[in-house]
């Protein structure tokens, strides 16, 4: 079991890592992208970047998970290289019904989100900028099948790169604005295309096969309502948010979410690991039976930990990167981090359902969970605001994952079983809602003890989390431990003995 466990951490930390620092240069920006852009102007953003998030999987027709079963199926490198350029080649088609679409009626999808037509601009730039982002879709999935982790967080780092350097032009130096912030975006898209279709051109070889293309329309439509239901869950209370406080409080929202989105880069790179992982016991349930129940324990108590943690420590870094204007959405981080935690647990109790062949069942249970989170923010919006979007976003994605649980207890007759470790959950849960209430609590303390109460908290966590360990786990921890200082000793000795020589 250990070396099972070890694959999967070794391919989540590749993935994770590489998004982690991604996100973490366009953090340290933070402070001066607040300094140029108003909290109206990142409502702006937020709105154009749900309009994408809404469009994405209406025109990617569900390949993003229709093309794994194609692509692993008998496992033939022709089949694999002609899943690639099919689904590549159906998908510019849809792709330019969309910028058609986005170039017609710009003006009337502008009057829809903002309530004037004023922005139509920047729709049709942000239209033309998730058309390229489809495109590429079969290239990403591509080095994420064959396991070209390294080639994968290389390429995203490059663009990362690229963006935040295009963003600095045009915001900071030619004073452009939220405009700037979209028309970097553009640019970087192109980018994509281009370093990605190179990649795969020199890699796989473009073949077409319209039974193959048949196949993948008819597994990736039936998941589109799937999509939909995870974007009115994730990013339909800022719509609902702006109708009740305005694009200034989306702003402030919009800031406290993406702070939150840094957990979001761990738990994409435990997905993208995870589902090639799990679909290699099709044929080995009785190991993986066990094994995906103590995956689900160590997810808990590691990815929660890290979930605490933004809540935590929300207050100070806000203080410290953004200007007063922002400071309130320090309410959102800790519940957008959880919110990520919580879909990286759904995803977990997926296995069950993927063996079985039954993948559009999926669509019942987030079609609940959208229903409740709609529910959740018209009531809570009105009178708390951010936080009642924040509280919202937490428990839709709860239920997503609760409900798809149950669904699986329901179904436990003819589905894979795995065996899961509640009690240890249980117990941490109880931890997190502690840690919640704490750290949201409303206060008005200087940033000095907002620092101190910060590390205050994170010390009592990781004590805490050191009982939740068994026997084992601890004498396993201690001996990392002692592996770790001894390799530190060893570098200040050997770096000491090479300085004196």
């Amino acid at each position: 079991m250990r070396q099972q466990l070890g694959r999967l951490a070794r391919n989540t930390m590749i993935y994770g890592v590489g998004e982690v620092l991604n996100r973490f240069m366009s953090f340290l920006l933070l402070p001066l992208f607040t300094s140029y852009l108003t909290p109206a102007d990142y409502g702006i953003a937020s709105l154009l970047g749900l309009l994408a998030f809404l469009l994405t999987p209406v025109f990617s027709l569900g390949f993003g998970a229709a093309l794994g079963a194609c692509y692993f199926e008998g496992d033939q490198r022709e089949r694999k290289e002609t899943a690639i350029w099919t689904a590549f080649f159906i998908l510019a088609v849809s792709v330019s019904a969309l910028a058609v679409f986005g170039t017609l009626f710009s003006k009337q999808i502008s009057q829809v989100l903002f309530q004037t037509p004023a922005h139509s601009d920047l729709v049709t730039i942000s239209i033309f900028s998730t058309c390229l982002a489809i495109l590429v879709t079969p290239f990403r999935l591509y080095l994420q099948f064959e396991e070209k982790a390294k080639t994968a967080v290389a390429v995203t780092t490059t663009l990362t790169i690229l963006s935040i350097g295009l963003s600095l032009l045009t915001i900071v130096v030619l004073r452009r604005g939220v405009r700037g912030m979209i028309e970097s975006n553009l640019i970087t898209q192109i980018a994509s295309l281009v370093l990605l279709f190179s990649l795969a051109v020199r890699e796989v070889r473009i073949k077409f096969r319209s039974v193959l293309g048949r196949e993948l329309l008819r597994l990736g439509i039936p998941l589109i309502p799937t999509f939909a239901f995870v974007f009115v869950i994730q990013q339909g209370n800022k719509y609902i948010l702006q109708w009740y406080q305005g694009l200034e409080v989306v702003g402030v929202y919009t800031i406290g979410f993406n702070l939150g989105l840094f957990l979001g880069l761990i738990v994409t790179g435990f997905q993208t690991a995870w589902t090639p992982y799990f679909m290699s016991f099709i044929e080995k349930k009785d190991e993986a039976r066990l094994l995906f129940g103590r995956i689900l324990t160590y997810y808990v108590l590691g990815v929660g930990s890290l979930s605490l943690l933004f809540f935590i420590f929300a207050r100070p870094v806000v203080m410290l990167m953004t200007r007063p204007p922002f400071y309130e959405a320090y309410k959102i981080v800790g519940l957008s981090a959880c919110a990520q935690f919580l879909t990286g647990a759904f995803s977990i109790f997926l296995p069950s359902v993927y063996f079985a062949k039954e993948i559009k069942y999926i669509s019942f249970v987030q079609l609940a969970a959208a229903i409740l989170s709609v529910v959740l923010n018209l009531l809570l919006i009105p009178s708390l605001g951010l936080l009642g979007a924040g509280f919202a976003l937490m428990f839709g994605m709860f239920a997503m994952a609760g409900l798809q649980h149950l669904w699986n207890l329901n179904k436990r007759n003819t589905y894979f079983n795995v065996k899961y470790e509640w009690n240890r959950i249980l117990w941490f849960a109880a931890l997190y809602i502690a840690v919640v209430i704490l750290m949201l609590w409303k206060r008005s303390f200087s940033l000095r003890i907002e620092i101190l109460l910060s590390c205050l908290a994170a010390l009592i966590l990781s004590t805490s989390l050191f009982f939740l360990l068994n026997a084992t786990e601890k004498r396993s921890l201690r001996a990392l431990s002692q592996q770790l200082a001894a390799k530190s000793l060893n570098r200040k000795l050997f770096g000491k003995y090479h300085y004196e020589s």
